[in-house]
């Protein structure tokens, strides 16, 4: 670095990536620092012989001065390779600057002690802090473990060529990716080394129920009323993150309650959910991602009741984001980035710490109450009240539905399936309405939960049929 490049630095002023000591008298509090950014994600720089206001005042620095040096950082455990760059300012003196990466084998120790950085402030590491940063290490470390048994046969590859196809869209990930292999694209993304498949790979994309983690699991349920003592409806599933998350998906577009009107000038219903989908969707998205993988405990559980959805899961908040930063911009921590950047590239998460500020903003804007997240123990969870109590509807599969209940669309949904089977896209032609996917998968799934249709065949293959009705 040069003496310019040195003044262009200085002038941004101290900041959570950057501090300054005026000399090596302060050389303890600037270990604690350098010990703070290896334990951060970001890592950053602390400057000996600048004044807390930004003057470049120098030092002399000689064989003393080094050999304190060296004994300093010799103190911090794990030890890392850290270098001192030393920069002539004038009169015999010099400015010495210490660039620091953040370390990859956290938590970091200095004089026996850990230490984070806390915007412009390093501070003393609490014992929970200090428990996550060993415990991240074993997290990350379970994700890219290679598996024993699963293969690449063993994976849903129609479900890894539609995310592919959507983060091309997006332009999340690069162009090469629309000719290159299935291997070679899930090596790119660290899901594969050589030919075995790591253990991310199994929970995003792993069909086989045999060779899928018992971890991997969601339990759904919707209870009467608004305690546990009765539930009417709870099903429970083993299978990768993108199906757990569809199979949720449908559960709640089934139970959510949707109000509907006519707007002039529109030939078809403007529907309303009870909650908004984008914050459903988020909040499910939220808890496989964050899931605590490496726990083979416990699931990912969604519960309706008739005040509240309720969604957790295994894992506790990171130690350095409180709940207070959910509500607003913060920096994004997945436990499982490996995890969370395949749900990136499928377009169900943001990278950006977005995920929990959009949920507040359009439950307001909705007219809802905010959601409430809660950190307990080894579990974390967020629960979304409805605006008003909902109704307790109760559709048994073994007796008549109330056909008095459906509505236009539902009616001509059964009348369609009447002529044989179909599957979505047919039935969303057969209608001729402007109807979404999603819009077409809540009416299917409402009708599956009265038990009037049913879905036969996987994937592709699949199609909706009538229930016989006695």
């Amino acid at each position: 670095m040069k003496l310019a490049e040195l003044k262009k630095l200085v002038k941004k002023g101290e900041s959570e990536q950057l501090e300054f000591k005026s000399s090596t008298g302060g050389l303890s509090d600037g270990m604690q620092t350098i010990c703070a950014f290896l334990n951060s994600d970001k890592g950053g720089t602390v400057i000996f012989g600048v004044s807390d206001g930004g003057k470049i005042i120098g030092q002399q620095v000689n064989d003393k001065t080094l050999k304190k040096i060296g004994d300093e950082l010799s103190k911090i455990e794990t030890s890392e390779d850290i270098d001192a760059e030393y920069i002539p300012v004038g009169n015999g003196k010099e400015v010495i600057v210490f660039h620091v990466e953040a370390g990859k084998k956290a938590p970091y120790l200095y004089d026996g002690r850990g230490y984070i950085r806390r915007g412009s402030t390093t501070k003393r590491m609490t014992k929970e802090e200090h428990a996550y940063l060993y415990n991240k290490q074993n997290y990350m470390l379970w994700e890219t473990l290679l598996h024993n048994s699963c293969t690449l046969k063993d994976l849903d590859i129609n479900r890894i060529k539609e995310v592919i196809r959507k983060a091309l869209t997006e332009k999340r990930i690069s162009k090469d990716a629309a000719t290159a292999t299935i291997p070679s694209v899930l090596k790119k993304l660290h899901l594969m080394k050589g030919d075995k498949l790591t253990n991310a790979a199994v929970i995003l994309f792993c069909k086989n129920e045999n060779k899928q983690f018992a971890q991997s699991t969601i339990k759904l349920a919707r209870f009467r009323g608004t305690t546990k003592s009765e539930f009417i409806n709870a099903k429970e599933y083993t299978s990768n993150a993108f199906d757990l998350y569809d199979k949720a998906d449908d559960f709640l577009s089934a139970y959510i309650p949707v109000a509907a009107h006519i707007e002039s000038g529109k030939a078809d219903r403007v529907e309303t959910p009870a909650i908004p989908y984008s914050v459903l969707r988020e909040a499910l998205a939220n808890a496989l991602v964050h899931r605590d993988y490496s726990n083979p405990g416990g699931s990912v559980s969604v519960a309706i009741y008739d005040d509240r959805v309720a969604i957790s899961n295994i894992g506790s908040l990171p130690a350095d984001v409180t709940l207070k930063e959910l509500t607003k911009e913060h920096d994004s921590v997945p436990r499982n980035p490996l995890i969370a950047n395949a749900f990136y590239l499928d377009l169900k998460i943001e990278k950006w710490g977005r995920g929990t500020t959009d949920m507040i903003r359009d439950s307001k804007k909705a007219g809802n109450p905010v959601p409430k997240f809660e950190n307990e123990g080894n579990r974390f969870s967020v629960t979304l009240p409805f605006k008003k109590s909902i109704r307790t509807v109760i559709y048994e599969e073994d007796k008549k539905a109330d056909l008095s209940m459906l509505t236009g669309r539902q009616k001509e949904i059964m009348r369609i399936l009447k002529n044989g089977p179909l599957n979505r896209l047919q039935i969303m032609e057969t209608l001729g309405l402007d109807l979404t996917p999603r819009a077409m998968q809540w009416e299917l799934s409402k009708l599956k939960t009265m038990g009037l249709i049913k879905l036969e065949g996987k994937a592709q293959a699949a199609v909706w049929r009538l229930v016989d009705q006695k």
